[in-house]
């Protein structure tokens, strides 16, 4: 049997590991396949993994995804991988503690104490934040050493996650500059680690691994690593990016006035960008695109479609009867207005004190209309990002939408009308896993650019155009939610950056 060449994407994300097998000629999918895993919260606040499991995800999901693909042969490995979580390794490099996830909080006394010592405007020049916050990894480190000194005493290595699966599939140690970038220890303006940062936080450079570009070859994989995944050793790994870039590179979100989502248990929208303003808004995350030459901001909310899961265990249901349900009510829900926030603001304010809840409830309102709110809700998260994005002086055209909520119609069309753009939703709902395989396949020659390759695979499933009259109504549901959030929590969404 003839065998197609293929790429081999890996998403390692909060609850799972994906694994994806691309035709190298077309992206078109073969395989996809996914292992779950649950976070741990030993304390509140604290969101922690055994680091093993992440890499018994991997293979489970690279193997389903393999015997899917049936006849392929993959040339090309890519990561991606979500931010800021991170394990330390001693001398034999295994991990010594479980894996701190980006979701915890626990360091918010040391994130203030780093924002003390080091100037908003350096901070904003060197990391692309104004401010270090409780989810970087930074200051969890800082944590670790002030609150688990024999534990920090035995460190050798600090890996981010991608560069620890990397290390199990080469035995080389190597980091995308975007997930080193969450740690907020990375200097943006020499594409390197940051020196007074790890000073700041007693980090020795020497436990850090080398920096490198998207699409850069990390290493070939081991004989070992090779006989557990079941793929030829010495195939090539990439270096990868953060998933939401590699979701944007997978929904070909390449070029300037394009901006790419994810409404999933969180919701971050990554515009496109030629140039940067020197003036963006504090709390604006910003970064270099994997497309070199490019730049993008990003701007997030922390809790999404975990929202309507959230209600779905209270008022029971399947996910398309609540929806249905929902699409019967009006826009604006007859004042009712949800506040998105129940596990506080990220960008650009990233605070912790803000809750979440339901403003303007009568007796009138019933399931429909609570269903509805939240589903506007998590559409005024993306208007709210799309709105700080705008606000920072970058135009968007289009936008193309993946995650849970991209699989409902109904839900996208309310988004396009809310946003007032023409929405997008690709043709393969596993961007971020693609975005790794194209990573994959410019580190194996087989394709010529990460631009080329994005824009030649990406293909729209389904489109959405903003009514007239839907996005009027829209408005005023917006501007009800926004007036909401600023008499409950003044500031918290950054209304100054609006005016």
């Amino acid at each position: 049997m003839l065998r197609r060449d293929a790429l081999l994407g890996i998403d390692l994300g909060t609850t799972a590991v994906k694994a994806g097998v691309f035709d190298a000629a077309t992206g078109e999918a073969l395989g996809v396949a996914r292992s779950e895993y649950a976070p741990t919260s030993p304390r509140p606040g604290w969101v922690e993994l055994e680091a093993e499991q992440y890499w018994c995800a991997t293979v489970e999901a690279v193997r389903c995804a393999l015997a899917e693909a049936e006849s392929a042969r993959v040339r090309g490995i890519g990561l991606s991988s979500q931010g800021q979580t991170f394990i330390p390794l001693g001398e034999d490099e295994q991990p010594l503690r479980p894996a701190i996830v980006w979701l915890d909080t626990r360091a918010e006394e040391q994130a203030r104490r780093l924002n003390e010592r080091f100037d908003a405007n350096e901070l904003r020049l060197r990391r692309g934040a104004a401010a270090i916050n409780a989810i970087d990894s930074a200051p969890k480190m800082l944590w670790l050493r002030e609150n688990e000194p024999e534990m920090w005493s035995r460190i050798r290595y600090i890996v981010m996650l991608p560069d620890f699966i990397g290390m199990r599939l080469t035995g080389e140690r190597r980091l995308d500059l975007s997930n080193a970038g969450s740690t907020a220890m990375v200097d943006r303006t020499v594409d390197d680690w940051w020196p007074e940062a790890l000073d700041a936080v007693g980090v020795p450079r020497e436990w850090l691994s080398p920096l490198g570009w998207p699409g850069e070859l990390l290493g070939r994989v081991s004989a070992h690593a090779a006989g557990e995944l079941g793929i030829e050793a010495g195939t090539p790994v990439a270096l990868g990016a953060n998933d939401q870039l590699d979701g944007a590179v997978g929904a070909g979100n390449v070029s300037p006035g394009i901006a790419s989502g994810t409404a999933g248990t969180a919701m971050a929208i990554v515009a496109t960008v030629a140039e940067l303003r020197d003036d963006l808004p504090d709390g604006v995350l910003w970064g270099k695109h994997p497309v070199r030459g490019l730049f993008y901001v990003m701007n997030y909310a922390k809790t999404s479609g975990v929202l309507l899961t959230w209600l779905r265990e209270l008022i029971g249901g399947q996910y398309e009867e609540l929806l249905a349900e929902a699409a019967d009510a009006p826009m604006g829900c007859d004042g009712l207005v949800c506040l998105p926030h129940f596990s506080g603001t990220a960008t650009p304010t990233f605070r912790s004190d803000v809750r979440g809840g339901f403003v303007g409830l009568t007796l009138g309102h019933g399931r429909a209309e609570m269903i509805r709110a939240v589903v506007e809700a998590v559409c005024f998260c993306a208007r709210d990002a799309l709105e700080l994005t705008r606000g920072a002086g970058q135009a968007i055209d289009e936008l193309r939408m993946l995650g849970g909520a991209a699989q409902s119609d109904w839900w996208m069309q309310t988004l396009a009308d809310i946003a007032g753009l023409p929405l997008a939703v690709p043709a393969c709902p596993d961007a971020a896993v693609l975005g790794g395989a194209i990573f994959g396949g410019v580190a194996a020659g087989l394709l010529p650019s990460i631009e080329d390759a994005a824009k030649g695979f990406y293909r729209p499933a389904r489109q959405f155009e903003p009514r007239e009259q839907q996005h009027r109504s829209a408005d005023a549901a917006y501007a009800a939610y926004r007036d909401a959030m600023h008499r409950l929590y003044p500031g918290a969404l950054g209304e100054e950056i609006f005016e």
